[in-house]
């Protein structure tokens, strides 16, 4: 909600190259910007908590943890069941060094009533990127800080090169390989990158290291449930592999962080734990997407990923510089990019950068569900002009 604000605000500045005066003077209400997001999510959450019990679900409104192998307390009573389904999400990690409970997580800087003039975020990772750009291309000076020798390492090589080159159009500093030491009283974050010690001034910083699981907390121990890191591990029928009679579904079950995750697995853990196991987990082909400005989309291998497990990968571009809508939309800052086997034609792997990237990447995980080819794709009529042109034109390239 946040970036696509924000979103709507960068584009709206540069309106004057679309004839638009007075754009490039347009500002943002942070306080009113976070209000309106309070008031929808709220919104949300009170008819997601009303579902359940409309469709004749007993709700239990309180704290649970395991009290036995089929049991569960909560705040004092005891309930028993044959089943149990863990689906308790994650939270935002709060990394073990000196200060860290001066900085803020992404929970926490949602709810902030003033706009940082100086963002620090600690993790170049999807969240990083995300309130990294949402808040440079608002006017704040953002600083990442990412461990790694590059941030988003699950990205292609060359839309990384894109996003870069992107974050320092927005006036992002990004510094690799750096060892954070410490978050100051001043919340300055000490630091060591380059081999010598660096400081980092900032009004806020923001901890973007991880989401572990919330599963610890409810005692699994007591159920004989075995965890990986912090969250249960699971078959692919997403039944715990040390007690048999416990499900668990999105974050509790640790595979991918994203929210259709759950949406995806809870009716798979809920037909195998009423009906037996015949429902697999199935990510072969799994779409992502990080919502930075321009955001990214993905499905399947990178280059890189393809090359590795000795496909014959060959790749087909499309610049968005060649796509008549984003021209007309002033947003020719992107490409997609597909990956292929040669000689079979398939599709491995489908990358976008640019407007609308989130949408336009499910056209290509569509096409590998349905085992389309390359050129079967790049064949069809698609309507002009349109972003999603891209998709098409590229196949076909």
């Amino acid at each position: 909600m946040l970036v696509s604000t924000i979103e709507l605000l960068t584009r709206a500045r540069r309106g004057k190259d679309l004839g638009i005066n007075g754009a490039e003077n347009l500002r943002l209400d942070w306080r009113a910007v976070i209000e309106r997001k309070d008031r929808i999510v709220a919104s949300w959450s009170k008819g997601k908590e009303a579902a359940p019990e409309k469709l004749g679900t007993a709700v239990l409104r309180g704290k649970g943890v395991f009290a036995g192998p089929h049991e569960i307390a909560v705040d004092g009573r005891t309930y028993s069941a044959e089943k149990i389904i863990i689906a308790t999400g994650s939270r935002p990690a709060r990394p073990p060094l000196p200060g860290a409970e001066i900085g803020i997580t992404s929970d926490e800087l949602i709810h902030l009533k003033e706009q940082p003039h100086r963002l620090v975020v600690v993790g170049g990772g999807f969240i990083g990127l995300e309130f990294g750009f949402a808040l440079a291309w608002a006017g704040s000076k953002v600083t990442i800080l990412q461990s790694g020798p590059q941030v988003a390492p699950a990205l292609d090589d060359e839309i990384r090169e894109i996003l870069l080159n992107a974050a320092g159009e927005a006036g992002m500093t990004i510094v690799t390989n750096v060892k954070v030491k410490a978050i100051a009283a001043d919340k300055t974050v000490e630091a060591e990158a380059g081999g010598a010690a660096q400081k980092f001034p900032a009004d806020q910083v923001l901890l973007a290291t991880g989401r572990p699981s919330n599963v610890e907390a409810l005692r699994p121990q007591v159920a004989g449930v075995e965890l990986d890191r912090s969250a249960v591990r699971v078959n692919e029928y997403l039944q715990s592999v040390s007690a048999s009679h416990v499900y668990a579904v999105g974050d509790a079950a640790g595979k991918h962080q994203h929210s259709p995750v759950a949406w995806y697995e809870g009716p798979i853990a809920a037909q195998n734990a009423l009906k037996g196991n015949d429902r697999k987990v199935d990510f072969t082909i799994f779409p992502s997407a990080i919502f930075t400005i321009p955001a990214v989309g993905q499905v399947g291998l990178t280059e890189k990923e393809a090359l590795t497990r000795g496909l014959k990968a060959k790749v087909s571009r499309m610049p968005f510089d060649y796509n008549p809508a984003a021209g007309v939309r002033n947003e020719t800052e992107g490409m997609v990019k597909v990956v292929y086997e040669e000689g079979t034609e398939r599709i491995l792997g489908v990358h976008v950068i640019g407007a609308r990237a989130e949408d336009l990447v499910q056209i290509g995980a569509a096409a590998m569900r349905g085992g389309l080819k390359k050129s079967e794709v790049g064949a069809m009529h698609y309507v002009f002009p349109t972003l999603g042109g891209a998709i098409f034109d590229a196949m076909a390239a």
